[in-house]
């Protein structure tokens, strides 16, 4: 979601936002919810819960929603320009008040106006919370004929009850991709990026290089080659982009079929680029539904032995989710 669609966003009961948060997840401090892999988190009013179709909250009998955009700190200044009085005239609100608020060690500003869309009227409050680790815009809106459920003192309330959270748990993280790993054969799973690609390792610690230990790497990614020619390449194009290594040798490919789906495996032997660490390497890429999942398994010469077994037991349980 964009920065201009949530300024503008009417909330409607089949609206369809993928890849974000079913649930929610309790807080660190009392009451306060954060959305499934939101790094914000507030105390909704009483009568919201959290959305099922959105990263927020929801009151669908008052058509009320509190939404949540995280920004990146380097995109912040640009967001700030866009909140100006002129820039949300623009987009259809009438700003009636701005305020600087504290906000749990942020710095923020709290506008409050109307904005008409599809012909009807919105009572409206938008947050802007600055923290060190990163920021928000949070939407709060509601018909004006159910303004009354929602008093400006409550709605204030809930908006500066807002906290981050500075990491969000592998765990949950993991709940919005779209597999689930039936075996990690003692694998542990270390780090989850965009919803659609896992890192695992063994041991407590994590790794900071490839050739320190055991990685596996799954990645889902949309679409994908149909001929089978034309798989075999995109999976040869794939492996040729593994930057980290030198003196790539390959040592064996083959087609195999799991889950009744075309896999196509890479295997290979090269050298650590920073160590010259002898390395083995072996890549398998899955097509099917409209989708494919790449594993790309990597570890020493010598724990070859032990990691590849457990990297074949990820691959064979990872299953689309139900």
């Amino acid at each position: 979601m964009t920065f201009r669609s949530l300024i503008a966003l009417r909330l409607a009961p089949g609206l369809a936002l993928a890849l974000v948060a079913l649930i929610a997840v309790p807080g660190r401090a009392a009451d306060v919810v954060f959305p499934l892999g939101s790094h914000i988190g507030l105390v909704a009013p009483a009568a919201m819960t959290p959305s099922q179709t959105f990263r927020g909250f929801e009151d669908r009998s008052a058509s009320a929603s509190i939404l949540i955009l995280e920004i990146p700190l380097q995109a912040f200044p640009d967001v700030e320009k866009q909140l100006t009085t002129e820039a949300l005239k623009k987009e259809g609100m009438v700003e009636e008040k701005r305020e600087s608020v504290p906000i749990d060690g942020a710095k923020g500003v709290l506008l409050a106006g109307t904005q008409n869309s599809d012909n009807k009227k919105f009572r409206k409050w938008l947050l802007l919370a600055s923290w060190p680790e990163g920021g928000a815009l949070v939407a709060f809106q509601v018909p004006e004929e159910n303004a009354r459920k929602y008093p400006e003192a409550s709605v204030r309330t809930a908006l500066l009850s807002a906290k981050l959270r500075p990491v969000v748990p592998v765990d949950e993280q993991l709940r919005l991709v779209p597999v689930r790993f039936d075996d990690l054969s003692g694998l542990r799973p270390f780090r989850v990026l965009g919803g659609t690609s896992v890192f695992f390792t063994e041991g407590v610690t994590d790794p900071k290089d490839t050739s320190a230990q055991p990685l596996l790497i799954v990645t889902i990614g949309p679409g994908g080659p149909e001929q089978p020619s034309d798989r075999a390449n995109f999976a040869r194009q794939l492996f040729a982009g593994l930057s980290d290594f030198k003196d790539v040798r390959i040592v064996g490919t083959d087609v195999i079929r799991l889950d009744n789906l075309q896999t196509y495996e890479i295997q290979a032997e090269a050298k650590d680029a920073k160590s010259d660490a002898p390395m083995k390497l072996v890549q398998w890429i899955r097509f099917g539904n409209g989708a494919f999942i790449r594993f790309v398994g990597i570890a020493r010469g010598e724990a070859w032995s032990e990691a590849f077994p457990r990297f074949r037991a990820v691959r064979d349980g990872t299953k689309p989710r139900g």
